[in-house]
């Protein structure tokens, strides 16, 4: 991994992102009518959203993708015991997860990059596919 410099967020502004994941997380049981979880389906479920989301609204406001990459960036950091951080080594800073791997190194998990490409490419960059390959990455990086 490319040297870079990453802060964390102070415990307040990981506060609100976890606070935003959980309103996405009620949003997202009262859409699907399911018992929604910090999980790859949960992830699932998100894309579905997503989906409708853009039959209606192609263009998705700031805040919106937030809450959509509070939640998947919430799902990571349950499970891989992250932090939520930003990646200040590029001019434009990155907001996303930071967790460690087996071998002693971290990585950095973009969400608001893929919850963008999510919005651009369209389902083949699915979030819930990103966690699994991306679940990978942490374990044997």
């Amino acid at each position: 991994m490319a040297k870079r410099s990453i802060r964390f967020l102070t415990p307040q502004k990981s506060g609100q992102l976890t606070h935003l994941a959980d309103r996405a997380r009620t949003s997202l049981m009262r859409y699907s009518g399911i018992d929604v979880d910090y999980n790859a389906v949960g992830l699932q479920t998100l894309d579905e959203w997503v989906e409708r989301h853009m039959q209606q609204f192609p263009d998705p406001s700031q805040a919106v993708r937030v809450v959509w990459g509070a939640f998947l960036g919430e799902t990571f950091r349950r499970r891989f015991s992250g932090q939520w951080g930003i990646d200040a080594s590029s001019p434009q800073q990155r907001l996303g997860i930071v967790c460690a791997n087996d071998g002693q190194g971290i990585v950095f998990v973009d969400v608001m990059d893929q919850v963008n490409r999510r919005i651009t490419v369209g389902m083949s960059e699915s979030l819930a596919f990103y966690y699994t390959i991306k679940g990978v990455e942490i374990r044997s990086a």
